[in-house]
């Protein structure tokens, strides 16, 4: 095989295989693309009977704030556009598909929002459930009130 002159006889020579790399990429992201859209459809069917008030029903049986459990469903589905009824066990990452930025955007609106404080050491090991955030944010402190108002 000759090799090629110049830059447009190479790309003549490379159009088909550079062509049924873009369509297989395409196809691929498709297919994601499709079982995601199908897998959310599935599970708002599925969990067709929750909503903010039975995940707080849920959590306050076990001792959780009813205020700290609905902010942080709202949260999740207003801010991180969750886009179907949330459980306490969702994982975080892989059934909400919110990455490690996300979660830590998420703790520290929620903690602002909630007029609650950071506090070092207070969690040893990344975040993995719903119900794991909302315990962290329960744990928390409440900021200290100003004594000059």
């Amino acid at each position: 095989m000759v090799t090629p002159d110049t830059l447009s006889i190479w790309l003549k020579e490379q159009a088909w295989p550079i062509a049924i790399i873009l369509f297989l990429a395409v196809a691929a992201f498709l297919a994601v693309k499709l079982s995601a859209q199908r897998r959310h459809k599935a599970l708002g069917n599925e969990r067709s009977g929750v909503s903010e008030e039975t995940f707080v029903a849920h959590l306050s049986q076990f001792g959780f704030d009813p205020v700290i459990a609905g902010t942080t469903y709202r949260y999740l589905q207003e801010v991180q556009l969750v886009q179907f009824p949330i459980l306490p066990a969702d994982l975080l990452d892989e059934d909400l598909g919110l990455d490690s930025e996300d979660i830590e955007q998420s703790v520290t609106e929620l903690l602002s929002s909630l007029q609650r404080v950071e506090q070092p050491g207070l969690r040893y090991e990344p975040l993995h459930t719903v119900e794991e955030l909302v315990r962290h944010l329960q744990a928390s402190p409440r900021k200290a009130q100003s004594a000059a108002a």
